[in-house]
């Protein structure tokens, strides 16, 4: 498996996986800025020339903010996500980030089972933040 940045020539298939995945999904803009911003991260990995996976964030400061991790469904079960955040992990590591912080919706089980097995902890929960499903804010320290 290659975990490699996402670029420019990708924005359509994170757009598409955002839209098909994400309760509230970022749009081709937000994406485009995201890749030009020096403070934000997005890695992926491909699989038969297609994105199966990708996870984005923002360093600030010393805190590292998940934005989103998506698995294509044909693609689900490979690793892909544990892969990419122990990259993310060790990429926030390496720049001195203190602090690691994701949402994940409290019925998402497999994301919750991996984010725990990480290293992450709960912090809070926000009510009702995707629709009628709440998230659950976690935190991993480094």
């Amino acid at each position: 498996m290659i975990i490699e940045k996402v670029t420019s020539s990708d924005i359509a298939e994170i757009a598409e996986l955002e839209r098909k995945y994400i309760y509230h999904p970022y749009s081709v803009a937000v994406i485009e800025g995201m890749l030009s911003n020096p403070s934000c991260l997005a890695l992926k990995v491909s699989e038969n020339g297609l994105v199966a996976a990708y996870v984005s964030g923002e360093l600030v400061i010393d805190e590292f903010n998940i934005n989103n991790v998506v698995v294509d469904k044909q693609f689900r079960r490979k690793g892909y996500a544990e892969a990419l955040m122990r990259e993310i992990i060790s990429r926030c590591q390496a720049a001195n980030a203190k602090k690691i912080y994701l949402e994940v919706a409290s019925d998402n089980e497999p994301a919750k089972n991996l984010y725990y097995k990480l290293g992450f902890s709960l912090v809070y929960e926000r009510k009702r933040y995707y629709g009628e499903q709440s998230a659950l804010v976690l935190i991993k320290s480094m």
